[in-house]
């Protein structure tokens, strides 16, 4: 099978020739990765199963600060708003604040000041389809697909944009005590994310991509009647604006910790797969056997299941290696399974582990 079979077959809930595989690597481990094998691309060198397509950013690229300099007048702490600084979007005037710990850093959000829809109507929202590049999408899908590999393409947020741009806690209180704000706020968010997504399924791709956390590992951050009021609606939207371009489309969700009480919602919504499923917050075996395939109208496909905080990052190469090979046997059968670990792979995980973490791939997820 090539990539793209295999993928596909997992999707369908079949079981491939091997588990579909990839990993996302941070800068500093993207840069280890190329000191230690001496190869520039881990994707061709550890044999990953999925490429993507995407925007590309306006060229000549618009001067940020005198778009939204003036949401961060007497703001008073450090922050950069920067076209190759994207730990938060910057085309959406979010700024960052610098954690100097890996990738980790803290958003500064323009809109804490702001009291009105009105403000909302004024700001300076970003058009992808008007503004940034995607004449590009055509062909390099196809050349993807003729490489044989599926193609994916992620279109940012919608619940983590809204508390970048308004604040955790300023949200959250809209919720409360200015609730139009708050609809107001997330209806504009998901038009932009439909208008991306429609253009991406539009050009050819096979699946497209949110990532949105709604999970702690104790428990959801946003209770689980909250979000079927205010983020459930707006997820069907984008989903199905998709799926009528094409039915076919898979639409992959990505949030940590433990959401499992929306689940059956998500299901019911059309999610084709959870992009993390955290075995320190979840029992991944268990979410296997409730919603991995059994029944076809109850059931969704598990990714992210390598957990970043557990063996790979503390264990020794050969609790690696008995880690994937308990995956391996608990979570292939019947396909529905994509391996792969749960976030961007950190520099405090020994290279020697995320070394055994392919190489226990290549001896345990080989259906036959």
């Amino acid at each position: 099978m090539n990539h793209r079979e295999r993928f596909l077959a997992a999707f369908a809930f079949q079981e491939p020739d091997r588990v579909p595989r990839y990993a996302s690597l941070t800068p500093a481990v993207l840069e280890e990765f190329r000191r230690r094998t001496g190869h520039h691309d881990p994707a061709e060198y550890w044999d990953f199963d999925i490429a993507g397509v995407g925007f590309r950013p306006p060229d000549p690229a618009p001067d940020l600060w005198a778009r939204f300099g003036r949401y961060y007048q007497d703001i008073g702490v450090e922050c950069v708003l920067d076209w190759n600084k994207r730990d938060f979007p910057p085309e959406w005037g979010v700024a960052t604040r610098p954690a100097h710990f890996y990738h980790l850093s803290a958003p500064v959000s323009p809109m804490t000041r702001f009291t009105s829809v009105a403000e909302l109507d004024e700001y300076p929202w970003p058009d992808y389809v008007g503004e940034w590049r995607h004449d590009h999408l055509e062909g390099e899908i196809e050349r993807l697909k003729g490489a044989g590999y599926p193609v994916d393409a992620h279109v940012g947020w919608i619940f983590q944009t809204a508390w970048t741009l308004r604040s955790e806690v300023k949200l959250f209180a809209d919720f409360y005590d200015n609730p139009d704000f708050a609809d107001a706020l997330l209806t504009r968010i998901t038009k932009i994310r439909k208008a991306q997504a429609v253009r991406l399924v539009q050009a050819g791709v096979d699946s497209i991509s949110l990532n949105d956390d709604i999970g702690s590992q104790r428990g959801m951050i946003i209770s689980p009647s909250m979000w079927r009021e205010w983020l459930k609606p707006h997820l069907k939207d984008l989903i199905d604006a998709i799926r009528q371009v094409n039915p076919d489309v898979l639409f992959r969700y990505h949030s940590d910790g433990n959401y499992l009480p929306v689940i059956p919602d998500m299901i019911e919504l059309g999610v084709s797969s959870l992009r993390t499923v955290q075995p320190e917050a979840v029992n991944v075996f268990e979410v296997k056997h409730q919603f991995g395939g059994a029944n076809p109208d109850a059931r969704i496909v598990l990714e992210g299941t390598i957990g970043l905080q557990g063996d790979l990052m503390h264990g020794t190469p050969e609790d690696v290696r008995r880690m994937v090979k308990e995956q391996c046997e608990g979570l292939m059968p019947g396909g529905g399974w994509i391996a792969s670990p749960g976030n961007g792979v950190t520099p405090d995980v020994p290279w020697e582990n995320l070394a055994m973490l392919f190489q226990a791939l290549d001896e345990y997820s080989y259906y036959r």
